[in-house]
């Protein structure tokens, strides 16, 4: 049988078709090979729990030190610039009215008469106030009719005094020599939990979310405390806060980051046991933590070293994953403050007020004047690398990897669904482990920008994410 023999023109598109196909051929090949393999994995379409602006904050201890806080002093200036640049959070601060007045209630400085001064100043650095209710010479002999002028004192007319404030907090630690009776039911200076909510919200023309038992929960749950005060309060009660630190270990504390989750959850199991159709409308938050409830020397190398940057940000990923609000314990504290005071109190360094390693860790999900805040809400993340934890939100998208390894460092290649291709700019809070080192440790330097409006393609970011560290990822 005869075949036609290809013309010039035939043969030349034969040889060009032939040419493309070898060119798709190849680039497929070389599009498969330029993905690396994956070993975090973020899914942005996999949403979790939604998050809130009242997620994230921390505490105005009002233990005023002799002018080291953010309305007294002459680095007042500077006290309030370094917690505005964390960016919007929830303020905790407990106040009291006595005597026509409103004062601190903190059991070191009981007393004066500038609440109004600490409103409008949470205010200035656009925080959320949230005032936790002290008594008339504690933390919980609350009579509700102090309660209800307290209220009145910021909320009356629409708002006065830097109010209004809408968010309270009853009593603080009832459990830590109070007691639990005299809390919910009255006595040892209370008239309980119901009388003194009763009179707060029939003060005030706006709503209030009132929360408690606030309990010392330090590393367990008081699981008898809790149920009790659920099943006489539960009625009153828009929010349940709690307070737990560190299972007590300078170095194990950084393992167990995930209890806090595991705190939630509880809660959660039995709010819903007890509060019945409230169940699903009541919030948890976790109002105080920090890497241990006290500081001696021998935790030196904890709270002044990058340890403490990724426990800060490992502990409010756990929290916020498992759906709850995570508020650190203090601005002011020593150590266990995000702000060194200006003393050479528990080894800090006198004279000098730097921003310590658990303020890094909070800023790392804050963004504020460095990166993203967190998104809407928290998605899917995993990863099969030892020591490494990833922690993500979507609207918009915030990645967040914490290396806890001591010695490894980690390469972390992502795949991401839901984001293809874009750019991404990214953050490393780099290690430092000298705590003596406070003029250039980088444990308490701002994070280092390592990514700016990189490109990404075929769904992968890879980022090295050294020892001891954080990085925060932005994706767009």
């Amino acid at each position: 049988m005869h075949r036609a023999v290809p013309t010039p023109r035939r043969r030349l598109l034969s040889g060009l078709l032939s040419a493309a196909l070898l060119a798709l051929s190849s680039s497929a090949v070389a599009s498969s090979a330029a993905a690396p393999v994956a070993n975090v994995f973020v899914d942005f379409t996999a949403h979790g729990q939604p998050t809130s602006t009242y997620s994230l904050g921390s505490t105005i201890s009002t233990f005023a030190e002799g002018g080291s806080n953010l309305i007294k002093g002459p680095d007042s200036g500077q006290w309030r610039q370094y917690l505005a640049d964390l960016g919007p959070l929830v303020w905790r601060i407990p106040l009291f009215h006595h005597d026509g007045q409103v004062g601190s209630s903190a059991g070191g400085i009981h007393g004066g008469n500038e609440g109004e001064a600490y409103i409008r100043a949470i205010k200035g650095i656009n925080g959320i106030p949230m005032i936790a209710v002290g008594g008339s010479s504690n933390d919980n002999d609350i009579r509700a009719s102090d309660a209800a002028a307290l209220v009145r004192y910021f909320n009356d007319n629409g708002g006065q005094r830097g109010g209004p404030v809408v968010d309270y907090i009853i009593g603080n630690e009832p459990d830590n020599g109070f007691g639990m009776d005299p809390y919910i039911f009255g006595g040892n200076g209370s008239d309980g939990f119901h009388a003194i909510a009763t009179a707060m919200r029939q003060s005030s023309a706006q709503p209030l979310s009132l929360a408690g038992p606030s309990l010392v929960t330090w590393a367990d749950y008081k699981y008898g405390d809790f149920r009790k005060f659920f099943a006489a309060s539960h009625a009153d009660t828009d929010v349940v806060d709690f307070h737990k630190y560190g299972s007590g270990s300078a170095l194990g504390n950084l393992g167990t980051t995930a209890d806090y989750g595991a705190a939630i959850a509880w809660l959660r199991q039995e709010i819903t046991q007890y509060f019945g159709d409230r169940a699903n409308g009541v919030a948890i938050q976790l109002g105080e933590f920090n890497y241990n409830a006290w500081y001696d020397p021998g935790w030196r190398g904890s709270f002044y070293t990058s340890r403490n940057t990724v426990h800060t940000a490992s502990l409010i990923g756990h929290v916020l994953r498992a759906g709850g609000s995570a508020y650190q314990y203090s601005d002011n504290n020593g150590p266990l403050g995000l702000i060194s005071d200006g003393t050479d109190r528990n080894d800090q360094p006198a004279g000098q007020r730097l921003r310590l390693p658990a303020y890094w860790g909070l800023s790392a999900w804050s963004g504020g004047a460095w990166s993203r805040r967190y998104g809407e809400f928290m998605v899917g993340a995993s990863t099969q690398l030892a020591d490494l934890e990833v922690f993500a939100t979507d609207n918009a998208k915030k990645i967040v990897l914490v290396n806890k390894s001591e010695n490894t460092d980690r390469q972390a290649v992502i795949a991401l669904t839901g984001s293809t291709s874009g750019r991404y700019s990214a953050w490393r809070y780099t290690r430092g482990m000298d705590p003596a080192n406070f003029a250039t440790g980088a444990q308490y330097q701002p994070p280092a920008r390592i990514a700016n409006a990189a490109a990404f393609s075929q769904g992968r970011i890879t980022v090295a994410v050294p020892w001891m560290s954080v990085v925060v990822i932005d994706v767009n």
